[in-house]
């Protein structure tokens, strides 16, 4: 009786701490059953494939005053086997702590990177995606970052969202007289009715030194007609010249368009052309290299059976040159193969 008693005042004190602070529990469970061809093909049950599976926590304290405390966790992980997303991280999507007031919000820890958030928001980052596909710093190689101090400004002109964003070491702990991944980050977002723009940029040194350094930026804008929703976007990744080697820049030309066909579901195609077409996200082809282009061809079909619970239906297809390697969903691919997945789940959300 006296462990009841003592259990039930536990979860009394639980609940009011949870009511003061309006922490809210949330998540997405996201599962399909996918056919990936590259060299060979696969056949098998997936996760992550039109929003990625998580569970987190966020919340907020009025401090008075107009200031406000707020934290983010959200940890990743995948329904085909149930193991966390992340092997070598808890909360391996964020986990920061911040303020928020009539000076904007400030937040410290593990978070999106600017060009990540925006390249997720405006175009997608799932592995059916165009800039994953294409392997962009944005969708992959700096999606998010460790050690980060992000400030969003206060909106000073309606429609308007200006941020900046520094890292102390962009993906690991930092060590003494080593400037590698350190880097920093700017976003500008517009939205106004229909018309919505916005240009993000990343800059990361890749040496100890920091004379090398990797750099990405996004350019895109959209509007909708109500019987179309068009965007268009080009994203550019450069690297410096190390050891003599100069270095070309990975290009991505974009188009999408969104049609809502009937109550609640909405086709989507998309087409990008990429230059400098390399499988690995942070590394960058010779500019002596020739024939690494690739075309990517995205369809999308979604179907909400409410607000919270949705069907789809993906199919992505990769056309490489001779030198290219691009390919869907991790699958292998030797240069010049092209690529393809088709993908139906479901996704929940809570």
């Amino acid at each position: 009786m006296k462990k009841t008693v003592l259990a039930l005042a536990a979860i009394a004190a639980s609940s009011a701490a949870f009511a003061q602070s309006s922490v809210t529990l949330f998540g997405v469970v996201d599962a399909s059953v996918e056919s990936v061809k590259g060299d060979n093909t696969v056949t098998r049950v997936s996760s992550d494939n039109l929003a990625s599976s998580r569970i987190g926590f966020k919340g907020t304290e009025d401090l008075g005053g107009g200031l406000k405390a707020n934290f983010f966790l959200d940890s990743s992980f995948k329904t085909d086997t149930g193991a966390t997303g992340d092997s070598t991280r808890f909360f391996g999507r964020s986990a920061w702590v911040g303020l928020a007031g009539g000076f904007g919000e400030a937040r410290i820890g593990r978070q999106d990177s600017l060009i990540g958030a925006q390249s997720a928001a405006a175009l997608g980052t799932q592995a059916y995606d165009e800039l994953v596909v294409a392997q962009t710093l944005g969708g992959v190689g700096y999606r998010r970052l460790d050690n980060a101090l992000t400030y969003v400004a206060p909106t000073l002109v309606p429609g308007l969202a200006l941020a900046a964003q520094y890292t102390t070491k962009a993906s690991g702990t930092e060590a003494y007289a080593d400037n590698s991944g350190r880097g920093y980050g700017l976003s500008a977002n517009y939205a106004n009715g229909p018309l919505a723009a916005g240009i993000s940029y990343i800059h990361v040194n890749t040496d100890v030194r920091g004379d090398i350094e990797n750099t990405g930026v996004l350019v895109f804008g959209s509007y909708d007609l109500g019987v179309a929703k068009l965007t268009a976007y080009y994203n550019e990744d450069s690297r410096d010249n190390a050891a003599g080697v100069s270095y070309s820049d990975r290009q991505v030309f974009g188009l999408k368009a969104a049609v809502p066909v009937a109550q609640g579901v909405t086709l989507s195609a998309g087409y990008a052309a990429v230059k400098n077409a390399n499988s690995t996200s942070t590394s960058f082809n010779a500019k002596s290299q020739k024939d690494d282009g690739a075309d990517i061809f995205t369809l999308k079909a979604q179907y909400d059976l409410s607000k919270r619970t949705a069907l789809y239906a993906l199919f992505t297809q990769v056309n490489n040159d001779d030198a290219a390697n691009l390919s869907v969903s991790g699958a292998t691919t030797s240069a010049g193969k092209s690529s393809r997945g088709l993908a139906v789940g479901v996704r929940h959300n809570f």
